[in-house]
């Protein structure tokens, strides 16, 4: 399971994604493994980030920024990006069928984040693109949460306004995520951070700034634990009831569409 997140600001991008993959339960709990890549920058002013089935995903991400790479006159726009995502998105997807034929799949149990900055159109926009046809749906209210999104989600409608600035998203974007790994075992390793704008660019956030933004966040965690934690677990307990025994939920996009709302 994963946690990926993508939030607008009114000056740019934050993206976000944790590093966790899950390989399997025990008795004690999921295995884990914290040495995945969700997240990959495609150019000056894309990237690019996955959730879901992490073979699919890992090939997807890295199959579309070594194309880019290759041709990058041929990337500068838009449309271009979008088109090659997709087409990429469903030949990794189709081979892992064939080498996995015996594996049933769900709807959805795979999708990729392509956001960045349009220059030809001076906007900031964000992609999700989900399985089986992956065609990319722009979204219209600034916040994407994909994955393990429920406890992001809860903060989100209460934290996230479309005219906060970058720089206080990244320490939204970095609380959703511990919120998230303190509750949810499926969910972390290294939070890999990076911000889009005008410019700048694509930048990735270095990990010390990272630390030192937990560190800050640390005394708001703890009074926001104290008073719901309980009502956390609750979603969580939920959740895990309907999704025991299936691939990983991701969540219709209706209701990833609501948790910036």
């Amino acid at each position: 399971m994963s946690l990926t997140i993508a939030l607008k600001a009114i000056d740019g991008l934050v993206l976000a994604a944790d590093s966790r993959t899950t390989k399997g339960y025990t008795l004690d709990g999921p295995r884990t493994r914290d040495n995945s890549i969700k997240f990959t920058q495609l150019n000056d002013d894309w990237g690019a980030l996955t959730y879901g089935l992490a073979d699919i995903g890992r090939a997807g991400i890295s199959s579309l920024r070594e194309q880019i790479s290759q041709g990058v006159s041929q990337y500068e726009s838009l449309a271009p990006i979008l088109d090659k995502g997709m087409e990429i998105f469903n030949r990794v997807s189709s081979d892992w069928d064939k080498r996995n034929s015996e594996i049933r799949r769900r709807e959805r149990d795979v999708g990729f984040i392509i956001a960045g900055y349009e220059r030809e159109e001076k906007e900031f926009r964000i992609f999700d693109f989900q399985s089986p046809e992956f065609a990319p749906r722009s979204v219209k209210n600034g916040c994407l949460l994909a994955g393990q999104w429920h406890i992001a989600k809860f903060f989100v409608n209460r934290l996230y306004t479309r005219d906060i600035s970058v720089d206080r998203l990244k320490d939204l974007a970095v609380f959703l995520m511990n919120a998230t790994m303190t509750v949810a075992k499926t969910v972390g390793g290294a939070i890999r951070l990076a911000t889009i704008t005008k410019s700048q660019g694509f930048q990735w956030v270095l990990e010390d700034e990272v630390k030192s933004i937990t560190e800050r966040n640390e005394l708001f965690h703890s009074l926001f634990q104290e008073q719901l934690y309980s009502s956390l677990l609750s979603v969580v307990n939920d959740n895990r009831t309907q999704t025991v025994g299936t691939l990983e939920s991701v969540g219709s996009p209706s209701q990833i569409e609501r948790a910036g709302e």
